[in-house]
């Protein structure tokens, strides 16, 4: 009445109940006098305009998720790849300070205590590498209970005290066919999830049981063996919209900063990749069940050492050929510790802190002793492990070489130009082995006399 019109937009009721965007124009009505007559209003729908601005708002959510995800796996990576530095010059001195000590010595089981928790330690580090970055898939057989309890020192740490994780495996549980890995990552989301459905804390139950699928069940998964498992909290639960929008990608009912929107999706992913199916049933205040069907594998899980078990003797027993190794790090410490487990193995090192520096080397001794053995970090300035084992292939091609990555590395290629990968921290165990499988693959195929060097030409010429 006082300006003469009204501007404004908002969410209609059309009459057949469905919803409309609208802009609304009410403009007053006078005579020539100026006397108030009435309004005029005019309404266009701009549902299809509002419907193409929210997506473009979930899609600018999106991105700022996944761009936050990239840059939180970014910086766990340098961490965890300084960390495994680290862990590494301390689990190798251990064992080194161990072996030296003399039988019955009162100190042994304070080193035995110490390199467990170094072990722990790496363990740790590499589980939470596992959820920050990709990595090759890796399908074997897998044992649900003990990936189950290797998981649950971190899976403490993620829930919180208020929540109460009850377990039940059956003794003769068939393993899995899946990538451990992913299967972590995945029992991590939905272990996630049912905690913060649960405000005030409670109980998760996990139970697993076998199951064999036949044609012509109600089941639409392939016939075949398979693994159930049904994850059930005591949460607030879903509507039948939240249900149905649940598997989603970025679609989240977290308040922002709590939630990506990705659990579930890379859930479903996992089970597809796999052939198997996943199912969630869910009522409002009584909690939600998440069933995974999962395929079995054929045979059982080949058995491991525990990775806080302390193993020392088989090092000294066994009496293998000694070998000249170029060992390359740029990490002092770590360059240090990896010659001295070297060294103590009986082998004759020849430590370098970068690959230019290990190529020169390798140049100038041509006319020396051959080099039977290259142990190379990965992660390095200038120059990585990979590009440094791509020349030696050219240069050298009966020369080895081990290529030695932390958790923070996603190196999907090179399986034919490295001889073997070795996982840091690496101790002496862990080291012998690789060693010795480098050693009698290299002897099989070039003869009793070992690696010979080839003229480095494509060396020296990289070098100027």
């Amino acid at each position: 009445m006082r300006e003469g019109r009204l501007l404004q937009t908002g969410w209609r009721l059309a009459s057949d109940g469905t919803g409309v965007y609208a802009s609304e124009v009410i403009d007053a009505i006078r005579n020539d006098a100026g006397e108030h007559l009435g309004f005029s209003l005019a309404l266009r729908d701009n549902s299809a305009q509002a419907a193409t601005e929210q997506a473009l708002e979930a899609a600018r959510r999106a991105l700022f998720q996944s761009q936050k995800l990239e840059m939180i796996g970014q910086l766990t990576g340098g961490v965890a790849h300084d960390f495994n530095n680290l862990l590494s010059a301390i689990l190798g001195n251990l064992e080194l300070g161990r072996r030296r000590l003399p039988a019955g010595s009162d100190v042994t089981r304070f080193l035995d205590n110490a390199i467990v928790g170094a072990k722990r330690g790496a363990v740790l580090v590499g589980r939470m590498m596992n959820f920050a970055r990709e990595r090759e898939i890796d399908v074997r057989p897998v044992e649900l209970p003990a990936l189950f309890e290797d998981l649950c020192e971190l899976l403490g740490k993620a829930l919180g005290p208020e929540t109460v994780i009850q377990s039940n495996f059956p003794d003769k549980l068939a393993p899995l066919r899946i990538d451990p890995h992913q299967l972590e990552l995945a029992l991590m989301n939905l272990l996630i999830n049912a905690r913060d459905a649960m405000a005030r804390g409670g109980s998760i139950r996990l139970a697993a049981r076998n199951r064999r699928i036949v044609a012509g069940s109600d089941c639409a998964a392939v016939p075949g063996r398979y693994v159930q498992l049904d994850i059930t909290d005591s949460g607030c639960g879903m509507d039948t919209e939240t249900l149905s929008r649940a598997r989603e990608v970025f679609f989240t009912t977290k308040p922002p900063g709590k939630g990506t929107g990705l659990g579930l999706s890379m859930v479903q992913g996992l089970v597809d990749s796999v052939e198997g199916q996943m199912s969630i049933k869910s009522r409002p205040g009584k909690g939600t069940t998440v069933t995974l069907l999962l395929p079995a594998a054929m045979e059982r899980a080949a058995g491991e050492l525990a990775d806080d078990e302390v193993e020392t003797v088989d090092v000294e027993d066994h009496q293998e050929r000694k070998l000249r190794i170029v060992v390359v790090d740029d990490d002092a410490l770590v360059l240090m510790n990896s010659a001295a487990l070297l060294n103590d193995l009986g082998h004759e090192t020849f430590a370098h802190s970068s690959a230019e520096e290990a190529l020169t080397f390798l140049r100038r001794s041509k006319t020396r002793l051959p080099v039977d053995l290259v142990l190379t970090d990965h992660a390095m300035p200038r120059m990585t492990g990979l590009e440094f084992a791509r020349i030696i292939r050219d240069s050298w091609p009966s020369l080895p070489v081990i290529l030695a990555t932390g958790y923070s590395e996603d190196v999907v290629d090179g399986n034919d130009i490295v001889s073997a990968r070795l996982q840091k921290p690496f101790g002496l165990r862990d080291l012998r082995a690789t060693i010795t499988a480098v050693a009698e693959g290299s002897a099989a195929r070039n003869g009793a006399g070992g690696a010979a060097m080839m003229p480095p030409s494509r060396v020296s010429a990289i070098l100027r």
